[in-house]
This record gives C-alpha cells, sequence and structure tokens, in this order.
C-alpha cells in the first residue's frame, strides 16, 4: 500500500503525539507495586521536560485467540512530539534503566512510534 494515498493528518507526524511501548517479558519476576508507585513518578519527572506528558500501565493477561502473552506488562510512555522520545533517553536513560533491577529481573522490549490516528 503506497504511503502518499495517506491522509494528510496522517503524514504530518510533526503534530502527532508520540508513543514509547515498554514490554516487559511474562517470565520476569515483577514488582508491579515498584514499577507505579517509585520507578513510573521518576520517569515522569525525568522525562517531562522532553515532552512527556503521560504514562499509562497494563497488565496483560493473554492473546486475542486465547494463548499466553510473550509479555506481562506493557507501558506506554506519551510524548508531545517523536523527538522527545530520544532526546528523553540521551539525557536520562542511563539513570532510568538503571532502576530496571529493583523491580524486574528481565530487560524490556522498547519500540518507539508516532501516533497517526486516534479517536
Amino acid at each position: 500500500m503506497p504511503s502518499s494515498s495517506s491522509s494528510s493528518s496522517s503524514s504530518d507526524t510533526s503534530k502527532a503525539a508520540a508513543i514509547a511501548t515498554v514490554l516487559y517479558p511474562a517470565d520476569a519476576d515483577f514488582k508491579l507495586e515498584y514499577y507505579l508507585k517509585s520507578h513510573m513518578p521518576m520517569v515522569m519527572t525525568k522525562f517531562k521536560s522532553h515532552g512527556m506528558t503521560g504514562w499509562k500501565v497494563t497488565k496483560l493477561n493473554g492473546t486475542a485467540s486465547g494463548g499466553a502473552s510473550p509479555y506481562s506488562i506493557q507501558c506506554e510512555l506519551k510524548f508531545k512530539k517523536a523527538d522527545g522520545i530520544p532526546a528523553a533517553l540521551k539525557e536520562h536513560g542511563k539513570e532510568v534503566m538503571a532502576d530496571i533491577p529493583n523491580f524486574s529481573d528481565k530487560e524490556p522490549v522498547i519500540v518507539l512510534g508516532d501516533v497517526v490516528g486516534k479517536k
């Protein structure tokens, strides 16, 4: 499908929100209470100056087909602009990542994207 047929609102990513999705493996020893009460407020404090506007944590229960999810926790970090994510990671990424052993024995998978539609 050619990208040139995209609507103007979805092709202008400079004004679209950006999301960093953080996925923790299902087999991780994960301390959710610490994550919610300590890690996420620290992330918000560190990344806010780079345009982070909020976050959402979801406890994953399985797949749509009824199988087990390869991930147990999903976190969405919401940013005003896509360039805020690498800027936040450059300035504070080491400190944020250094906190992971306090709540998880596994490293997360982190994927980045631009919001191209929402309702």
